[in-house]
């Protein structure tokens, strides 16, 4: 089977993501967010991170000589246009359309279609880089890494949220195969090429940055509710959902 290109990842993504309840058309949607999730369908998981947002917002306010933030796999960019009013924010996306960064209305957002992996972008533009549910997307994770070290000030800081994050590599190609069978349900089986949770080891491991745990985070819905289902109440090797702190070194 031939790989997947780029624009056929974006295509399909859409698709799922609009089946799923995380996508519409609907402008109101993206101006809630994320405090509310007009579809009513990923209510749970919103809340998640409407209370992530909420700490990166009053981190980034409080760490001094802080001014340019990249948002990193902003999506349809609810994000940055939150953090617009007291930051210079550039969204990147690798979707331009009206689920994507063409959903973004808000001139005092720069607006840039790339692939995390190779950012268009120039070395040390920014003080801060956020990835927000983006991380996990990168097939080469230690590359994103490296991109994010390069385009980031030295002493800047990568902020990383709402990514799954596991114990160990096992307990995350155990979870590979679900993700394989979810999107294969959709008939876009290879869109589980560039969704693969994290461990801790791989984002330390370039020595890039030196990691923090903000907060440890929680399980995904979908994952507490399947523990819950089996009756099973002890710690296992299910991803949590931190808010990492990453200082460039």
């Amino acid at each position: 089977m031939p790989t997947p290109t780029l624009r056929q990842f974006v295509d399909d993504y859409r698709r799922v993501r609009l089946a799923e309840g995380f996508a519409t058309t609907d402008p109101e949607y993206v101006r809630q967010l994320p405090f509310r999730d007009v579809t009513g369908r990923n209510t749970a998981a919103w809340r998640i991170r409407a209370l992530h947002y909420l700490i990166i917002r009053a981190a980034l306010r409080l760490i001094p000589g802080i001014a340019r933030v990249l948002d990193l796999g902003a999506g349809n960019g609810w994000l940055a246009r939150r953090l617009a009013p007291s930051f210079r924010v550039t969204a990147l996306d690798v979707d331009g359309g009206d689920t994507g960064l063409g959903a973004l209305r808000d001139e005092r957002v720069v607006r840039v279609v790339g692939d995390l992996e190779a950012l268009p972008v120039r070395s040390q533009s920014f003080d801060a880089v956020i990835a927000a549910a983006a991380l996990h997307y990168a097939v080469d994770v230690p590359g994103a890494l490296s991109e994010a070290a390069r385009v980031l000030r030295r002493g800047g800081l990568l902020i990383i949220a709402d990514s799954p994050v596991y114990v160990d590599a096992a307990a995350r190609q155990a979870a590979w195969t679900r993700t394989q069978a979810h999107y294969a349900g959709f008939g876009a089986p290879h869109l589980a090429g560039r969704y693969r949770g994290l461990t801790r080891a791989e984002l330390e491991g370039p020595g890039l940055f030196r990691f923090v745990t903000v907060t440890p985070g929680v399980m995904s819905w979908r994952t507490a509710l399947r523990r819950g289902l089996r009756g099973e109440l002890r710690p296992g090797p299910e991803p949590r959902l931190p808010v990492l702190f990453g200082w460039r070194r």
